[in-house]
């Protein structure tokens, strides 16, 4: 089977702020950021209808890799850990942000988030998103109905 394969970014919204000054605070370059008020885009950049009503960015931390979890969500918090005051800051005043992991396995996995890394998270008001991609294992698979031609 293949190994499991995560990748981690940092989803930051807020009702009014402009969060390129974040970023820039950060020092971290994000994929996506819109400012509440923006005309809403596709990820291509076609105009669609309507505008923003938050403000959002997203902040990858790599590309998916094998590395664990756990590994991964320790680098970027040493990259965080600096500007605890403004993501306080941030959620203090209605934004929000999580640590988006896609956890990608082919077959069962375990990871242990140890206290020590989520009471940081918690100083740093981050909530944990994870969205986990796993195959449909090959018995579930071979005892599914398939409805015959001639039904």
């Amino acid at each position: 089977m293949d190994p499991q394969r995560v990748c981690v970014s940092l989803n930051i919204t807020h009702p009014t702020w402009d969060l390129s000054g974040v970023c820039d605070a950060l020092g971290l370059q994000p994929k996506i950021i819109w400012k509440n008020g923006d005309e809403k885009r596709a990820p291509r950049g076609q105009k669609l209808t309507g505008i923003h009503t938050y403000s959002r960015c997203l902040i990858n931390f790599g590309p998916t890799t094998t590395e664990s979890l756990t590994k991964q969500l320790e680098a970027a918090l040493v990259l965080l850990r600096p500007h605890q005051a403004l993501l306080r800051e941030l959620s203090s005043s209605g934004g929000e942000l999580n640590f988006s992991v896609g956890l990608f396995s082919g077959e069962n996995t375990m990871e242990v988030l140890n206290i020590k890394l989520m009471e940081t998270m918690v100083s740093l008001r981050i909530d944990l998103v994870l969205d986990i991609y796993s195959p449909d294992p090959p018995e579930v698979l071979q005892n599914q109905y398939v409805p015959d031609n001639n039904e």
